[in-house]
């Protein structure tokens, strides 16, 4: 157990978090994490599943007192995003997470903490472990790769689950999720013709750093900076001024985190240099005024690279410059029913430059599939007219808000009694699993509850004890509580 979670309540909670923080569990990376679960569940003695895909599905019997109420799933999803700081030496397929605190706060040292969703697993492993939770008779569904495309559940077996009652246990805000929006992931290819750069030209990078990044669907709204995009109106600029040569672009890890990272090499005529500097130097100033309450540690650089050998022939990187900056990136619309939910918007999550091929990946997010197939089919036709290959790479169903869910009034009733104040409900642009059980059990009462995650997503992502203990709280609380589920 890491030496800073030590004597922290509650102990176990924290004993399990512990021990997922130090094996590998990226997206796609789940075998280990779901073999360890899987171990631990069968050391209980509880019915459990293992599919190939790597979701686990475990069943509990009901505590005494509680055979008659209705059977409760708990979810939680077992990957983690995998970002980091540039300067940060991590190898997130066998490296543990480093975990540190100052006071109430988790974090970890330049990377992701991977609390989304490690609490929620933590949370549920708890209670199948518990002998002194009152609870229902439970089913555990935990799956892979949530956070790069659902593949997870969509190969999960439904037919193992008998619950219509579902506590999804993924990170939420200020209270409980009742809704949210439907993803698609797209991965759009270029192939670029390329020629040798100008006899004499010099060769730099021009990187972009200090963006915060954030959550894609959650943080959509605090209009911050998307670097792929950024780089692009920069690299149209120099492109136009001072007809500079495009060797590549890269930027970005996940295509569900806003971009905070970009670099670009370039080729220039040496007599360019002091007045591509000014430029840029006036970009600093732009992006500083433009994002001076979103990104206020926005930074713009230019440094001398080695030189390379070809570059993009100027035709081509007009195509690439065209693709980039006409890709809905960012908030795109509000819902006009709930104020202050977006309802759709789009991400330039990852730009990769190999040899001649570009690869652009994005994420939609809507709560309307008609308003997210829109910007799906916005996309596609502008790849066909720049001559790229279009994909869907991933695609999860929107989870419909029901107004007269008796999960969401029984966890209200409890929340008010217990602290006295009324819960926060929300409708959440950010994507999860709840779609997939939606449109699988369309009679299925459904909640989204867990610990509130702050800079989710990024190497800032963290995590309050306090919020850990009033969160397990909440759950222990209403599982005791299922008994006045129909009433």
């Amino acid at each position: 157990m890491y030496e800073c979670l030590k004597g922290l309540e509650p102990a176990r909670v924290f004993e399990i978090f512990s021990q997922l923080c130090q094996i590998p569990h990226g997206s796609k990376n789940e075998k280990e994490i779901s073999d360890y679960i899987y171990g631990f569940c069968q050391d209980l003695g509880l019915e459990s599943y293992q599919d190939e895909a790597y979701n686990l599905i475990i069943k509990k019997p009901a505590t005494p007192g509680y055979e008659d109420a209705p059977v409760v799933v708990l979810q939680a999803h077992m990957d983690m995003v995998c970002e980091k700081n540039a300067d940060k030496v991590h190898d997130f397929t066998k490296d543990p997470i480093t975990v540190l605190r100052d006071g109430d706060r988790i974090y970890a040292d330049g990377t992701t903490l991977g609390a989304d969703d490690a609490t929620g697993v933590a949370f549920a492993m708890c209670v199948l472990e518990s002998g002194d939770i009152p609870h229902p008779r439970l089913e555990v569904v935990l799956t892979a790769d949530e956070e790069a495309g659902m593949s997870g559940i969509r190969a999960l077996d439904f037919s193992k689950i008998q619950g219509r009652v579902i506590v999804n246990l993924d990170c939420s805000d200020e209270g409980i999720v009742v809704g949210c929006a439907g993803v698609t992931s797209t991965r759009m290819e270029l192939e670029l013709g390329r020629e040798q750069a100008p006899e004499g030209y010099q060769w730099a990078k021009v990187k972009i750093r200090g963006l915060k990044g954030g959550h894609s669907g959650l943080d959509i709204t605090k209009e911050r900076g998307n670097a792929n995009l950024l780089m692009a109106r920069i690299l149209s600029c120099l492109n136009q001024e001072f007809g500079v040569r495009l060797e590549g672009l890269e930027g970005g890890l996940q295509t569900n985190a806003i971009c905070r990272e970009a670099e670009a090499v370039i080729a220039y005529a040496p007599e360019q240099k002091e007045k591509l500097e000014e430029k840029l130097a006036w970009w600093q100033q732009a992006l500083a005024k433009e994002l001076k309450a979103s990104d206020p540690n926005v930074r713009v650089l230019f440094e001398g690279s080695k030189p390379g050998g070809d570059v993009l022939a100027q035709a081509e990187a007009e195509r690439l410059l065209d693709l980039l900056l006409n890709i809905d990136c960012g908030l795109v619309a509000m819902n006009v029913e709930v104020p202050g939910v977006p309802e759709t918007s789009g991400n330039i999550g990852v730009v990769r430059t190999e040899g001649s091929r570009v690869t652009v990946r994005t994420l939609y997010r809507s709560g309307l599939d008609s308003k997210k197939q829109y910007l799906i089919d916005k996309n596609q036709r502008l790849a066909r007219r720049l001559g790229a290959k279009f994909s869907i790479e991933s695609s999860s169903p929107e989870w419909e808000y029901k107004s007269d869910s008796r999960l969401s009034a029984l966890i209200q009733r409890i929340f008010e009694k217990r602290f006295g104040k009324k819960l926060v409900v929300e409708i959440s642009h950010g994507g999860n699993e709840c779609g997939a059980f939606f449109r699988q059990f369309p009679d299925a009462d459904i909640v989204c509850t867990g610990t509130q995650i702050s800079g989710a997503h990024t190497p800032d992502e963290s995590v309050l004890v306090s919020t850990v203990q009033k969160e397990w709280e909440m759950l222990c609380l209403t599982l005791e509580g299922m008994r006045e589920y129909e009433s």
